[in-house]
């Protein structure tokens, strides 16, 4: 079996970790279910960081990473927290996301 790429590690870091914010945001003050699911699933997150950090170089999955969890908090606060997605934002977000095609395609290993 062919391991994972590290854009296969980069996409599972980035949805366990937007679950994460998700449920600490979302859940109620103090400790709690809601609490200990998204603690979890962030330190799960990390978990998985430190295995791309073995995968790739750090100047690509760092900027990988960071711009993956910028577009993906707008698009959780927008369509689950009701967080206002504005024209600012959504040309930050294209440029991010611009950013990410670029160094897709010139520096991630497949």
């Amino acid at each position: 079996m062919r391991p994972l790429s590290g854009a296969l590690w980069l996409a599972a870091y980035t949805a366990l970790s937007l679950f994460g914010l998700f449920r600490l945001k979302t859940s109620r003050p103090g400790l709690n279910a809601g609490f200990a699911v998204g603690f979890a699933a962030y330190a799960l997150g990390f978990l998985l960081w430190l295995r791309i950090l073995k995968l790739l170089p750090l100047s690509v999955a760092f900027p990988m990473a960071a711009g993956a969890l910028m577009l993906g908090t707008q698009l959780v606060g927008a369509v689950r927290l009701g967080e206002p997605l504005t024209l600012a934002k959504g040309i930050g977000v294209a440029l991010i996301l611009g950013g990410i095609i670029l160094l897709r395609a010139t520096g991630v290993p497949r």
